[in-house]
């Protein structure tokens, strides 16, 4: 005669339905609307634990995360949503159990402007607490992005490759984390309770110009009237540029630059606006700031974030 815990036992074997509905409430257990329906009441259980499952991790994973880590991007209409940057993934690949496999040797894909050229990079990516697959994900860096400047050779050639395979793995995390595009009320409920606020994220486009984006108040200069000086490389009409701040938070006053500058680099393609002032001897006031006046004209290199920045460049916080 069998014992007790033998029938115990025996009970299990014959009647898996216990361990099949909790097996059912595992996000990375397949599930289909047949399965679900042949449990009626059952089934609304089993997918409000499902979905308790992934907003759980998903909130935990942008807990774990930074201000630091984020860009925020407004729409026209004023809608404001937050993008997870490359370093922000790392934080949270484990979280999610993601993968990244099958990854395939970086290409280098030379641009149009000098010293320009792009690394790209694919691979696939699973994550093991939904088994979602994604194939194909490509990722890529240009020289020109900002963390490039000043390097070159195989510094420069390591960093562009480096930084390409992480985007490929951003990409990747982003796609299978589905945090591509997270509403910022989202981001506050996350951090509730820590010192990380939602102002403290960098602000991306749709925030003003490059440089109000950073942080810095712009001058404003009217466009002045007379005659324009003229570039002493290439003779053209130099144009007039108001005084703002440049990429690195430099403040520099109003000046004039040649539109043709990249066609002769190292030639002289900048004037103050001051000292062109003077010297038709109609000197500008100056005009009001809240940042430090420059000591001499920046190089068009420095300030042209926005409008003539080379092909290719990347501003801050802009990813993918």
């Amino acid at each position: 005669m069998p014992l007790p815990d033998e029938l115990d036992r025996a009970d299990d074997v014959d009647d898996p339905t216990a361990e099949d509905s909790l097996a059912l409430r595992r996000p990375d257990v397949p599930v289909t609307l047949a399965e679900l329906a042949a449990r009626k009441g059952e089934a609304i259980e089993i997918i409000e634990a499902r979905v308790q499952v992934l907003a759980t991790v998903r909130k935990a994973a942008i807990r774990s995360t930074s201000p630091e880590d984020w860009v925020l991007f407004k729409s026209k209409d004023g809608r404001i949503v937050a993008y997870l940057q490359d370093a922000g993934c790392d934080r949270i690949r484990d979280l999610f159990g993601i993968e990244v496999y099958n990854v395939g040797k970086p290409d280098k894909v030379l641009g149009q402007a000098p010293g320009e050229f792009f690394y790209l990079i694919s691979g696939d990516g699973r994550c093991s607490l939904t088994r979602q697959v994604v194939e194909q994900i490509e990722g890529g860096r240009s020289s020109l992005d900002d963390v490039c400047r000043g390097k070159s050779g195989a510094d420069l050639e390591l960093t562009v490759r480096k930084n390409a395979r992480a985007n490929l793995d951003g990409n990747v995390t982003r796609e299978l984390a589905g945090l591509k595009s997270v509403a910022v009320d989202e981001l506050a409920a996350g951090w509730v309770g820590t010192s990380k606020k939602v102002e403290h994220c960098r602000q991306g486009r749709g925030f003003g110009t490059q440089a109000e984006r950073l942080g810095a108040e712009v001058r404003t200069k009217d466009q002045p009237t007379g005659e324009a000086p003229k570039c002493s490389a290439c003779g053209a009409a130099m144009e007039f540029r108001a005084a703002g701040v440049s990429d690195a938070g430099k403040a520099y006053d109003a000046f004039w630059s040649c539109p043709k500058r990249r066609d002769h680099p190292g030639a002289n393609t900048t004037v103050k606006d001051a000292d062109w002032q003077q010297q038709r001897g109609t000197a500008a006031k100056p005009a009001p700031t809240t940042a430090p006046a420059a000591a001499s004209a920046p190089t068009g290199d420095e300030i042209f974030g926005a409008k003539g920045k080379p092909a290719g460049a990347r501003e801050p916080g802009q990813e993918g």
